[in-house]
């Protein structure tokens, strides 16, 4: 009985990891075609590529938490764990990304609304 819990348990494990994964690639290839066209466009680059891809490291590490519940040795934990790592690092380096990018917005939009304010004072 323990035997079929555990290949059950292997096999939803293995089908949702995948599956996670697999929207966490779709999610990715979304935004890059995304941001390709906007690129092609000339238009300004937004938070959104960022963001995707911020979404699918998210979907992909889920995928790797999933697989850390059959793990059988240590060698498995070990390669999940450096994988987990690397996707977080990734991930919060693209938030990090989107924080400075967001910031630099904000202090472009002040210095425009300062210039606006400055030259509505002045008298013609």
């Amino acid at each position: 009985m323990v035997l079929v819990l555990e290949n059950a348990l292997e096999t939803i494990v293995e089908i949702s990891s995948v599956i996670l994964e697999l929207i966490g690639i779709v999610v990715m290839i979304e935004a890059a075609i995304r941001g390709f066209l906007r690129w092609i466009r000339k238009e300004e680059d937004g938070p959104q590529l960022e963001q995707g891809i911020s979404t699918a490291l998210e979907f992909l590490m889920c995928g790797e938490v999933l697989k850390t519940a059959t793990a059988s040795n240590m060698d498995d934990y070990i390669a999940l764990g450096a994988i987990i790592l690397l996707r977080f690092a990734l991930a919060f380096e693209v938030h990090w990304e989107m924080t400075n990018k967001e910031k630099e917005k904000e202090k472009e939009r002040a210095a425009l609304a300062k210039e606006e304010s400055t030259a509505e004072e002045k008298p013609e």
